[in-house]
């Protein structure tokens, strides 16, 4: 079993066409923020562009069943802002917020999605919050054992409760919508720490036996960092906009791809 694990993306479309090129996969787990960068093109695809190829990668690419799209923040505000046929669907309302949003580059992703048929039962059917594959717990920016509910097992939080905020993610006082819009005070919001979209691996990560071994990104490094020194609770983070890692029969492998 081979699981190809590629982090955040952020319009650097042609860095993941080359990984996927390079490398044989059983599955390929991307952990989201496909939008929104500091990089212009040529550097990066723009914002069209980008949401053009996701669309086409989630449902023409010939290896499309492989896949496992993971939510990241900088994803979640513009499927939440695109839920009515008209320039009237992007509103001001920023519930899930993130850096780098434009109200222009909603309704870019509206046409792209929304104007094709892609709405809501899409992103469902399409996207997940968290993953558990190869002994490992995949999210965008991780999970704690504060997330979870008195008695909850992760695999119960990781299938039941992710999913259920995230089949519910307009409600915005839904029970469990904190796992996907709380923002701790190190990142600029109230909660005593990120959820599961938010969570900083500099001030609020904690490897945890609890939790097992997670892969995550979202919170930028210069190199791939480890933490927790005993196998139960590893942790990698690979946000670096260089490196990804290839997991084959549980152990994984960091490598570099800088095209």
């Amino acid at each position: 079993m081979k699981t190809l694990v590629i982090p955040d993306v952020h319009q650097k479309v042609e860095w993941v066409c080359s990984i996927l090129e390079r490398e044989k996969y059983d599955e390929v787990v991307f952990l989201g923020d496909w939008v929104d960068t500091l990089e212009s093109p040529p550097a990066v695809f723009n914002f069209r562009e980008t949401c053009a190829f996701l669309r086409d990668l989630s449902t023409s690419h010939s290896e499309k069943d492989k896949f496992v799209f993971l939510i990241g923040n900088h994803d979640l505000q513009y499927m939440h802002l695109n839920c009515k046929p008209s320039t009237s669907s992007v509103v001001a309302e920023r519930a899930y917020y993130c850096s780098g949003f434009t109200k222009n580059k909603a309704r870019e992703w509206r046409k792209v999605f929304y104007d094709e048929g892609l709405r809501d039962d899409f992103f469902w059917r399409t996207f997940r919050v968290s993953h558990l594959s190869q002994g490992y717990v995949f999210s965008h920016a991780g999970i704690s054992e504060k997330h979870l509910s008195y008695g909850e097992t992760v695999e119960s939080f990781v299938n039941k409760s992710c999913q259920e905020a995230w089949y519910n993610y307009r409600q915005l006082t839904h029970p469990k919508n904190y796992i996907l819009t709380d923002v701790g005070e190190c990142r600029g919001g109230d909660s005593s720490i990120g959820g599961v979209l938010w969570l900083d691996w500099r001030h609020e990560f904690q490897p945890s036996p609890q939790i097992g071994r997670q892969i995550l990104g979202h919170t930028t490094l210069p190199e791939p960092q480890i933490m927790g020194v005993h196998p139960d609770c590893e942790s990698w983070n690979l946000d670096t906009g260089k490196h990804y890692a290839m997991i084959s029969d549980g152990k994984v492998e960091i490598r570099r791809c800088s095209s």
